[in-house]
């Protein structure tokens, strides 16, 4: 406890040096606008780069499962496993490394930034409860420190002691990453690394649910739950690097003749190519004066002379890109008493203290080659092709009870395909296409293929709406984890063979509105059954969604909100709420000689009843039950936010319908929603 305490210290004191140095750089020049850009690469030259959100009706958005269109069933308490609410397929194609119940807290690869800021950006959030320890700190860091070498990092604690007994949650992550340009943009190159730690304790959910509906305990602590001394840790950490070399130069040489007269000493220059010049002195008859060996030509008063100009490259032979990813996933879970009733129906006990310990790590290498140049396009590319080959490489690590140490589980390796392409026509429509084909080793066969047609109404700059019509088909094998497993409480070998999945989805937006439609077809679905194992529905399911969202300012309101409407064939493996709501409505005051802003915000979210998917603290894994139903109780919160120059102070009262003295309010099986507190907010962003 003393190291972990003073490596926190010690990362606290870091970030806030170089906040303080970035300071110490600053020109006057406004920054407010700091815009980023996702890892990869080819992002910075094929979209429109994001802007920082400044805005203050997001100031209470200190839950990362606040900030998507959907709610999540989660566990009491922040930083606690959770699954969404709406149908999601995952992305991944091949061997997987997500770990789906604790997603929204986990920082790979692919959620790092790199923030294009000349001078530096820096931005502190801070939140804490009036009525516990409970307390939440992010610093985000981005700048450029010499020319060409931009360092961006982020740094996030939550910690919640909870409101029922074993709840307590303790999450970090921390991911820095430098670029590096050179002059002429022909070599780029950038490194990351990342690490999560996950330290949750885990009850099992409340014993009685009616202890809590009917309010018998004052004290949410003394409600008893199912598990006691069972904790979670998960530890996820990696690192690497990607780089790309353009094939050709950005300019290329090229001779052009200057025509200089030199009996007036006029330094006024005329350009021609040497065919026009060759041309000129045939038509005055004095091609015998040309002086080849010397390239200049004298006519009377005029002297033609050749130079070498640089000329940017109007085609290029693109660039090649190679990336290497290294991704450690350590977990653990640890139970003093694993024969509790809570497992009664599960495997045989292997011992009474569950040690279970799983280790997966993988190597990633990647080569592709794209038609990219030096140019950079914001969301409008004519045309890109890209095409590659990745080599990835797993290992699996468990404990084993019988040897009592972990032990070398499998290992796979696995070659892989892909490509892709982009045309622009018209300035108003675009098509992508996207490919990838696992050809060799592990999950052989399997591959993805997505396709999107987008069609604006007129042109990109003036138009009626943009029209976006998805296709996404996937055949996905199992994954290690619904292949084979071994702990104290679950231990199975399964055969299944692929799933397929087929998405289809249409859009419409303009300006603040959006909606759209989707429909989901799977085949050979794998789900958790009621035993908290494994299984494979033999036929086909269907989920249907329709949606709409809104994001409207009028006068000094800002109203976002979202609708969902979802409809599943086979209710038996599937479950999801029929309708799913949010709506979130701010208003802005001027106060203090308009010098501050003030900003009521409520927000309220509200799903109908269904039988929501239970959580497995062993297994890290929601899974069906139909013992209870959740839903049909509206979650409200109401903050008051003020805004002085660049920083949001602000304070929120979480779920305030248990005011109403109801308390039906429960976020997943026998998980109650977090109970009603006050908390103090504050957002600075440090500019110039």
């Amino acid at each position: 406890m003393y190291l972990c305490a003073v490596k926190k210290i010690a990362v606290t004191i870091v970030t806030l040096m170089l906040c303080i140095i970035s300071f110490a750089q600053t020109r006057k020049v406004d920054s407010t606008l700091v815009t980023f850009y996702p890892t990869s690469f080819d992002s910075i030259s094929l979209i429109t780069p994001y802007y920082i959100d400044t805005a203050t009706f997001h100031a209470d958005n200190f839950d990362l499962l606040r900030h998507d269109q959907t709610i999540y069933s989660t566990l009491s308490n922040i930083g606690m496993a959770h699954k969404s609410m709406r149908f999601t397929v995952s992305p991944q194609t091949g061997f997987n490394m997500e770990l789906p119940s604790f997603e929204k807290y986990i920082k790979t690869e692919k959620d790092l930034k790199t923030y294009l800021s000349i001078l530096p950006y820096s931005e502190i959030h801070y939140v804490f409860t009036v009525t516990d320890k409970e307390q939440h700190l992010n610093f985000k860091f981005g700048r450029q420190f010499i020319q060409g070498f931009y360092l961006s990092f982020e740094y996030n604690v939550n910690y919640s002691p909870g409101i029922f007994n074993e709840s307590r949650s303790q999450n970090n992550y921390f991911w820095i990453n430098a670029l590096y340009t050179t002059k002429d943009h022909r070599y780029r190159a950038l490194a990351y690394w990342f690490r999560n730690k996950i330290d949750v304790q885990e009850n099992g959910g409340i014993a009685d649910d009616n202890a809590y509906m009917n309010h018998e305990e004052t004290d949410n602590s003394a409600i008893l739950t199912n598990l006691y001394g069972a904790t979670n840790f998960m530890k996820i950490s990696g690192a690497g690097f990607q780089h790309y070399f353009n094939l050709l130069p950005q300019h290329k040489k090229t001779i052009e003749q200057i025509t200089i007269d030199s009996l007036l000493n006029i330094d006024s220059i005329s350009v021609k190519p040497i065919d026009s010049l060759l041309m000129d002195s045939l038509i005055v008859g004095s091609i015998d004066s040309l002086l080849v060996d010397s390239l200049v030509v004298a006519t009377d008063s005029l002297t033609v002379k050749t130079e070498e100009v640089l000329v940017e490259r109007k085609f290029t032979l693109g660039r090649i890109n190679h990336s290497f990813a290294y991704q450690r996933n350590q977990l653990f879970f640890n139970e003093t008493s694993a024969d509790l009733p809570f497992y009664a129906s599960y495997d045989t006990l292997l011992n009474r203290v569950t040690t279970d310990t799983t280790i997966v790590q993988v190597y990633r290498n990647s080569l592709t080659w794209n038609s990219l140049g030096y140019q950079n396009y914001s969301d409008d590319i004519p045309f890109f092709v890209y095409a590659g080959i990745d080599y990835d490489y797993f290992k699996i690590k468990r404990y084993d009870y019988l040897e009592g140490e972990t032990v070398n589980d499998r290992h796979h390796s696995q070659a892989s395909l892909h490509g892709g392409i982009i045309i622009n026509l018209f300035k108003s429509t675009t098509v992508t296409g996207q490919a990838k084909l696992v050809t060799l080793g592990y999950q052989i066969g399997d591959f993805n293929i997505r396709g999107q047609w987008r069609q604006y109404l007129g042109t990109n700059v003036r138009n009626a709406g943009k029209l976006t019509v998805d296709f996404d088909m996937k055949r996905q094998s199992p994954t290690w984890f619904e292949t084979s497993y071994q702990s104290n409480h679950f231990r199975w070998e399964n055969d299944f063979h692929a799933a397929t999945y087929l998405v289809l989805g249409a859009n419409y937006q303009f300006k603040w509105f959006n909606a759209g439609i989707r429909q989901t077809t799977i085949n050979d679905l794998i789900y958790f059954n009621q035993n908290a194992r494994p299984t494979q529905y033999d036929g086909l399911a269907s989920i249907s969604e329709a949606y709409g969202s809104v994001d409207l300012s009028l006068w000094r309101f800002r109203i976002e909100g979202f609708l969902g409407l979802q409809k599943v064939s086979n209710e038996d493996i599937i479950r999801l709420p029929m309708l799913l709501s949010k709506l979130k409505v701010g208003y802005s005051q001027p106060i203090f000689k308009k010098k501050a802003v003030l900003h009521p915000i409520l927000t309220v979210q509200y799903f109908t009843q269904y039988y929501a998917d239970a959580y497995m603290p062993a297994l890290r894994t929601f899974y069906l039950q139909d013992d209870v139903k959740i839903g049909n109780f509206p979650f409200i919160d109401l903050a008051l936010a003020i805004n002085v120059k660049q920083a949001d102070i602000y304070v929120q009262y979480s779920n305030m319908f248990l005011l109403s003295g109801n308390y039906e309010g429960f976020i997943a099986p026998h998980y109650p929603m977090r109970d009603s507190k006050f908390f103090i907010g504050i957002n600075w962003r440090l500019f110039n």
